[in-house]
């Protein structure tokens, strides 16, 4: 959230991934960190366990508790500080730092009305958005699925600007099959290589939001869920054929073996492990 006071140094590790800054800060138990009149060049989105907060801007002071999402728009300039650290864990707060271009790149949409992020009240207690969040930091950390990554993100900055704004994103209803049929093509060619939402979108000349919802609702599944089966069912294919794992996984666009593990079980109800111990044929 700042620098810190001397007396808490916390253990901080930053992750540059889409053109955005996650970083995670560990706050060690019973530690104590104050900050005063300093802003951040970015819009941040903050989420954290383990400690409450309170923080002061524009003349007005906030409580910030775990399960609260924390939003601050690029120079606006704050106060905080810790009231409490948990004397057992700890804290553990994530931030995603989202330049500004970035933020337009996922909310200038012309075939669609779409509220922008109100910054005023820096304190949002919802439970959804800040899991997605959680979810969105830990996808970037682990360095998942670009097309998840930058899904998720679009998502919850979307989401941001619906809660905050009170106004739901407003879609045109105009859909185009054939559109949707080239961005499965291409998926469909490339799955064994880095693909991402901006990458699509370009593809269909659509903004990144409006692909997502209108893919979903053609197809029932997001770009990103579209991808992740395919790859797992190559991925099968693959296995059953006696293939190594570990190539297997560099194939079919996993960034390493564990990733194709995590989401070979979220869609198959096993392990790679497992499938070959079932029948599949093993390396």
């Amino acid at each position: 959230m700042g620098s810190a006071h001397a007396a808490t140094v916390p253990q901080i590790t930053h992750t540059v991934e889409d053109g955005c800054a996650f970083v995670r800060m560990r706050l060690p138990p019973g530690g104590q960190v104050a900050v005063n009149r300093i802003f951040h060049d970015n819009i941040v989105l903050i989420a954290f366990t383990g400690a409450t907060w309170q923080s002061r801007q524009s003349g007005r002071t906030h409580l910030e508790v775990p399960g609260n999402v924390v939003v601050r728009d690029a120079g606006q300039v704050f106060d905080a500080r810790t009231l409490h650290v948990d004397e057992a864990g700890g804290s553990l707060c994530r931030e995603i730092h989202l330049p500004a271009g970035k933020l337009m790149a996922l909310t200038d949409v012309d075939d669609a009305r779409v509220p922008m992020i109100d910054f005023s009240d820096p304190v949002i207690a919802h439970p959804r958005i800040h899991d997605l969040l959680v979810e969105t930091h830990k996808l970037h950390e682990r360095g998942d699925c670009s097309l998840m990554r930058s899904s998720y993100l679009a998502a919850l900055v979307l989401g941001l600007a619906q809660v905050t704004s009170g106004r739901p994103v407003t879609l045109s209803g105009k859909g185009c099959r054939r559109r949707h049929g080239r961005i499965v093509d291409y998926m469909r060619s490339h799955y064994g290589r880095t693909i991402t939402l901006e990458e699509l979108a370009e593809i269909a000349q659509v903004n990144p939001f409006v692909l997502i919802r209108q893919f979903r609702k053609e197809y029932g599944v997001t770009p990103h869920e579209y991808l992740r089966v395919y790859r797992v069912n190559q991925a099968r294919s693959h296995i059953q054929q006696g293939m190594r794992l570990a190539e297997v996984a560099a194939l079919c666009g996993f960034s390493d073996q564990s990733h194709m593990t995590r989401q070979f079980k979220r869609t198959v109800g096993v392990t790679p492990g497992q499938f070959i111990a079932a029948g599949a044929p093993g390396p």
